[in-house]
């Protein structure tokens, strides 16, 4: 006979209703558990894992090919005006006569302004000494004659200041009889001379063996690209050297010969000169692109993979172990992408992509992580 549902007994309903659902959710919690350790359990043997990328140095290799690099160094900067030109009192002394005014067009040479200078006392002349005879009576009238000769006058001197160099007067103060000094800036020129003027790292000289005297200046929206000339170079904290272009140049006085004091240059600097021709404004954005040389069928390397430059650079190899050791080379033009090499290597050799510790990082592809090579 079958017991209805209800004519169970207590003991079994119990385990149906409280054990049974226990003891499922224990195997459940133990298999859980066992996963989780099978997935995060740390490895015994470090070695077991040894293909497992670990973010240790590989040495990704480059091979050394034949190639063509064209150096072309490219800065960012302005159009600039030429500095004033000053003009400086030759002489102390009272301003006597003044031929220049405001906004007058002057020629290297053309007078601008005179100087009076006061002469000192002149010496009286030994003339009335000397003319006595050897007796005491020729002394006696010597004597006299000196005491009656009249004392000369002091006569001023004039001196004319020119124009040093070619340019447009600019607004002054100066006035007939103001007292001036020597070295005394007394006006200026303004030329309508225009530079070319762009900031440049310092390290990126490097890549300039010498500098040429010529650059291609690029105007967005301006002339079409035009090449500068008397290119030089301005060293972070030093003076301008040279012509070409503006900035506060320590020029020598063509009066005195005495240098003037420039004030040092914030930034490394190219500078050249703009052409007559070329009509440029003040203050012009351009780009100075200076060509610095090109080689054909040479052996390059990435640059990423030399330190140092010339005869003192260095590469790295592996050698038997997969060890990195050093290469001393020779290098050459570089483009700041690739370098030339001139010796120490051949090609189809195998060197570092990378200088030992300057590894870029790189997606490994093992989710979001990223790891150093």
């Amino acid at each position: 006979m079958t017991l209805a549902p209800d004519e169970r007994g207590p003991h079994v309903q119990t385990f149906r209703r409280v054990i049974l659902p226990i003891a499922y959710l224990l195997v459940l919690v133990v298999i859980a558990v066992s996963l989780a350790w099978l997935a995060f359990r740390p490895s015994a043997d470090p070695s077991a894992s040894e293909e497992f990328p670990t973010g240790e140095l590989l040495g990704t290799e480059t091979m050394v090919e034949r190639g063509t690099i064209e150096s072309r160094l490219t800065a960012s900067g302005t159009i600039a005006v030429v500095d004033p030109v000053p003009v400086k009192a030759t002489h102390s002394g009272t301003v006597n006569h003044i031929w220049a005014t405001p906004g007058q067009e002057v020629l290297q040479g053309a007078q601008l302004f005179q100087i009076r200078v006061e002469g000192e006392e002149a010496e009286p002349s030994a003339e009335g000494s000397a003319g006595g005879g050897p007796g005491a009576g020729g002394a006696e009238e010597g004597a006299e004659a000196a005491d009656a000769a009249p004392v000369p006058r002091a006569r001023p001197s004039y001196h004319t200041v020119v124009a040093p160099a070619d340019g447009t007067v600019d607004s002054f103060s100066l006035e007939v009889g103001d007292e001036v000094a020597k070295g005394d800036e007394a006006l200026t020129l303004s030329k309508r001379d225009y530079s070319a003027v762009a900031d440049i790292p310092p390290v990126d000289l490097y890549r300039l063996e010498t500098i040429p005297e010529e650059a291609e200046i690029t105007i967005t929206g301006g002339p079409a690209p035009f090449d500068c000339t008397g290119l030089r170079l301005v060293e972070a904290g030093a003076s301008p050297a040279g012509g070409g272009g503006g900035g506060n140049q320590g020029e020598v006085d063509p009066f005195t010969g005495e240098a003037s004091a420039p004030e040092s240059a914030g930034s490394t600097q190219l500078r050249c000169a703009v052409p007559e021709k070329v009509k440029v404004y003040n203050g012009l954005d351009m780009t100075l692109s200076v060509d610095s040389g090109t080689v054909e069928d040479v052996l390059v390397v990435p640059v990423t993979a030399v330190r140092g430059l010339g005869e003192d650079a260095v590469v790295w190899t592996l050698d038997e172990n997969g060890e990195p050791q050093e290469r001393e080379v020779t290098m050459g033009l570089s483009d700041g992408v690739q370098a030339e090499v001139r010796e120490g290597l051949e090609e189809g050799e195998m060197i570092l992509e990378y200088v030992p510790g300057t590894e870029p990082e790189e997606d490994m592809g093992f989710g979001e992580e990223e790891m150093m090579w």
